[in-house]
């Protein structure tokens, strides 16, 4: 089926609100399926943070690192997504700017433009709730293996100049629309060409009157049920899911998303990692092996 919207989220990896956006654009895959297409364009945060000051947070200056892990710890609480901002006390000496994750993700798009959306996600998980430093290329290679991406030809495209090259044009995409903040939507009519420009984080809500709009009601939308199946097919689905992600799949408040949790995974079905200030939960690989065959299989 070709898409009948695209939404096209300018962000960047570090940014905690495009992080707090993700139990909405999941929400959004899951209710309208390929009937929204949703693509992403690097907007480069931070330059320099030796020379970067924002007002509104009042973050700058040589104790930056505490300011912005005070933001994120206040983020959390708002938009519900985990965080362990101690990563910022670790990395205060060598961290200089977010250009080189969003470099990463565009030497990934080289690569498989599906694979990138997969590399973006496994940055913001590692730099929000994992403690990586994802800055550093060595970690950038570690993240692109796992989500099946080539790592020694991503690291090529980085040191070669040319994922850069490709970030630039997407920088220079976001100053030519004068966008500044981040995460800002282009929610755009790929039939008609109507278009609409949000800034910053919106709820589910916004976004379904929104669509319901640009679309001319043209869309339809999945029933999302409120049961452990669509739970467990939510996170087989995604492979990992932030417990706030559920609560915004189900509409419930996080605590009744936390309780289903638990209780799946009393039964075996689901594992939960710690993840910051929160979980990550997964979906158990049972393995079933044919002693005679001489094979194990994951059903």
């Amino acid at each position: 089926m070709a898409p009948v919207i695209e939404i096209i989220e300018y962000t960047d990896p570090y940014c905690t609100w495009c992080w707090g956006s993700e139990p909405i654009l999941r929400k959004i895959k899951e209710v309208y399926g390929e009937q929204v297409e949703i693509s992403y364009k690097m907007g480069g945060l931070v330059g320099d943070i030796r020379d970067f000051y924002d007002p509104v947070n009042e973050i700058g200056g040589e104790r930056w690192y505490e300011q912005v892990a005070a933001h994120w710890e206040d983020a959390s609480r708002k938009h519900g997504m985990p965080v362990d901002s101690s990563v910022f006390y670790e990395i205060k000496d060598s961290f200089t700017s977010t250009y080189p994750a969003n470099i990463a993700v565009k030497a990934a798009e080289f690569q498989d433009r599906e694979l990138a959306k997969r590399y973006l996600r496994r940055l913001r998980e590692g730099a929000a709730a994992e403690r990586k430093h994802i800055h550093r290329l060595e970690v950038q290679a570690e993240l692109a293996k796992e989500v099946g991406l080539d790592a020694n030809q991503l690291v090529e495209d980085i040191r070669g100049g040319r994922a850069e090259e490709a970030f630039l044009k997407d920088l220079t995409d976001c100053r030519s629309m004068e966008i500044t903040g981040f995460p800002t939507f282009l929610v755009k009519n790929l039939e008609t060409g109507r278009s609409h420009l949000v800034y910053g984080y919106r709820r589910y809500a916004y976004f379904e009157g929104l669509l319901d709009e640009i679309s001319g009601d043209s869309l339809v939308k999945r029933r999302i049920e409120r049961n452990e199946d669509e739970v467990l097919s939510f996170i087989s689905r995604w492979g990992k899911v932030a417990t706030q992600e559920v609560a915004t799949l189900l509409d419930i408040p996080k605590y009744q998303a936390l309780e289903m949790l638990k209780s799946i995974s009393d039964k075996g079905l689901i594992y939960g990692r710690k993840a910051g200030n929160d979980y990550f939960w997964s979906v158990k690989t049972v393995i079933t092996c044919d002693n005679e065959m001489g094979i194990c299989r994951a059903i």
